[in-house]
């Protein structure tokens, strides 16, 4: 809920929005009853004998005992109560001050510096002051009186320069001040500004009909070449934008078209006479036709955009909760807070399928999304892993692998290594290098993933055919399937290895065990980013760990024989690795990537 404030029959809501400060830049959104002022100060460099903080804090201070201690608060005192309190800011400090002032049902507007107020009534939205970047010493105000649910939104200088008027105005379509308040949060804090503070302040009261009544801004302020002030007048009947914002948004033709009426187009020209009263007629029913038209297609906008706005407002809230949790528990438990990372990114990704490209709600869920794949890319990029280039023994699988292009994938025993072509198994000798092809493919498999040979059985991982088993006989070998019943589907099974149990990898980023046929329910547990692209997989019965080449990522991953995450080597070169060995004993991972073989150590 927004804050509040209440005097006699009117009451006021209103939610901040501030910066996060810097050492050259800090900004803040003060209330007191109903007086509410939104402050920045700016300096080049950072000041050591003191903080623009503690600055900021003085000048409030000193401003709020002027204010209320005032007998009559009219324009005049209230603009002499301001510049005692700016007397108090350093010659090398830009402040930005804005502050409106709520008695009763009146409104008054006071800018320093720079500085923009906007208003909406009902459906409209404009500007009711806007005090471009000049001394201090020039206080700009206007006065008037408020409607019952009128909503104004009071910036400081750099806010309103950053802040295009158009997303506030989008923003502006919610209803509630902290609901404007959440809108505007992304936009704000994507701009890395220290001075960018706003208030946004609802009215509930009496209604009045007087004008809003702007102060004329002396002729030799308005020569100061830095200085733009616009001043607009507001009733009830009519809001509208100042011609001098006009001026500056659009060429001078089309400002000029702008201020025309709009006419109906006129009837083209026929042979027979029409009487006064048939025109009278075609006209009106020419405009109800148009009323009509018009009235569909806003009937129709507004409901698609209230479709939209329900949708994200189901969606936003939700994942930047989830980015937020996920910052604050990043340094106390990291794997909770790349889980809440990963639900806000889950979320986000989702509704940017079913909200309109291009639009606010788009944008701010895209910015959302930014963020959190920031935090999600920066909390799990962890340590480059150091490599050396090494000569490993020529029979090795390795070497082996690098003078056999043609082979797609390798395996070894303590003999010999294992090659699987798309028309054979071949072996070839670790002793001698001797090369013999000991099975024919005849439509065995089609994409073959991986080769391990185990207890003299050969296994071949094939996306198509799943884990076949070729049992060594008299004859030679013969054809069968490692899963009897229930295989699972290994389209997009990327790497195998065999330990007793046989092990999977996923391109999807799934570690699956089975024995005897049977999975062993093995899942992942502690990996804050996830796996991408793994290609290749690593165990032995000798081995404690499982080891995983994962190209998406450009690491080696390792994991206990439970899927638990233990550690992950980083190293671009693994980004283009095609295979790697790991030696626990030896305490080295070989890794083959860009035709060397590189070492890593454990």
């Amino acid at each position: 809920m927004p804050d509040s404030y209440s005097a006699a029959q009117s009451s006021l809501s209103f939610a901040k929005l501030v910066a996060t400060p810097t050492d050259t830049a800090w900004s803040q959104s003060y209330n007191a009853g109903n007086l509410f002022v939104c402050i920045s100060l700016a300096t080049q460099n950072a000041p050591e004998e003191f903080s623009l903080q503690s600055v900021g804090k003085e000048l409030f201070d000193v401003l709020q005992s002027e204010f209320f201690t005032l007998e009559q608060k009219d324009t005049e005192h209230i603009k002499k109560a301001m510049q005692i309190s700016l007397e108090k800011i350093p010659q090398d400090i830009e402040a930005s001050i804005t502050l409106t002032f709520f008695k009763e049902s009146m409104l008054s507007i006071f800018i320093a510096g720079s500085g923009k107020v906007v208003m909406k009534r009902q459906e409209k939205v404009g500007v009711l002051l806007q005090k471009h970047k000049t001394s201090t010493n020039i206080i700009t105000t206007a006065s008037g009186f408020l409607q019952n649910g009128d909503t104004i939104v009071i910036e400081t200088g750099p806010f309103a320069q950053e802040i295009p008027h158009e997303t506030v105005r989008h923003a502006l379509d919610l209803e509630h001040p902290n609901d404007i308040v959440e809108a505007l949060s992304p936009q704000m804090h994507a701009q890395d500004n220290g001075t960018l503070a706003a208030i946004v302040i609802t009215y509930r009261g009496a209604s009045h009909t007087e004008k809003m009544i702007t102060e004329e801004v002396p002729s030799e302020e308005l020569a100061e070449p830095e200085e733009q002030t616009v001043g607009t007048l507001y009733d009830s009947d009519n809001l509208r934008i100042p011609e001098q914002e006009l001026s500056e948004e659009a060429p001078p033709e089309k400002e000029q078209s702008a201020k025309k009426s709009f006419s109906l187009p006129s009837l083209p020209h026929t042979n027979f006479h029409l009487s006064h009263r048939r025109k009278l007629f075609l006209n009106i029913a020419l405009i109800l036709l148009l009323l009509l038209g018009a009235s569909i297609f806003f009937t129709v906008k507004k409901k698609t955009d209230n479709q939209q706005k329900a949708f994200f407002q189901s969606i936003y809230p939700q994942a930047q909760q989830d980015y937020q949790t996920g910052q604050g528990l990043e340094t106390l438990n990291p794997q909770l807070s790349q889980e809440n990372y990963q639900k806000a990114e889950s979320l986000l990704k989702d509704g940017e399928t079913k909200i309109k490209k291009g639009s606010d709600y788009y944008n701010q869920m895209d910015s959302l999304l930014v963020k959190v794949e920031s935090s999600l890319n920066t909390s799990t990029t962890g340590q480059t892993t150091a490599t050396k280039e090494v000569t490993p023994n020529k029979n090795s699988l390795l070497q082996i692998e690098k003078s056999n292009k043609d082979g797609i994938a390798f395996g070894e025993d303590a003999n010999d290594v294992y090659m699987i072509t798309t028309t054979a198994i071949s072996t070839i000798s670790k002793a001698s290098s001797d090369k013999k092809d000991i099975i024919k493919n005849t439509n065995y498999w089609s994409s073959p993933q991986a080769i391990v040979p185990y207890q003299g059985n050969i296994y071949v991982l094939d996306q198509k055919g799943g884990v076949l088993k070729f049992v060594v006989g008299s004859g030679g070998f013969g054809k069968s399937s490692y899963f009897v019943s229930n295989a699972p589907d290994l389209s997009q099974a990327a790497g195998m290895a065999i330990d007793g149990s046989v092990w999977l990898v996923l391109k999807g980023g799934s570690l699956l065990e089975y024995t005897k046929g049977k999975s062993n329910g093995v899942q992942i547990t502690g990996l804050q980013n996830p796996l991408k692209s793994p290609i290749k997989l690593v165990t032995d019965i000798s081995m404690e760990h499982v080891y995983v080449l994962d190209q998406g990522t450009s690491r080696i991953v390792q994991f206990d024989k439970h899927g638990a995450y233990q550690n992950a080597y980083m190293n671009p070169l693994l980004g283009k690795a095609t295979d790697f060995t790991v030696s626990e004993k030896s305490k080295e991972i070989l890794v083959l990537s860009g035709g060397k073989v590189w070492q890593i150590n454990l």
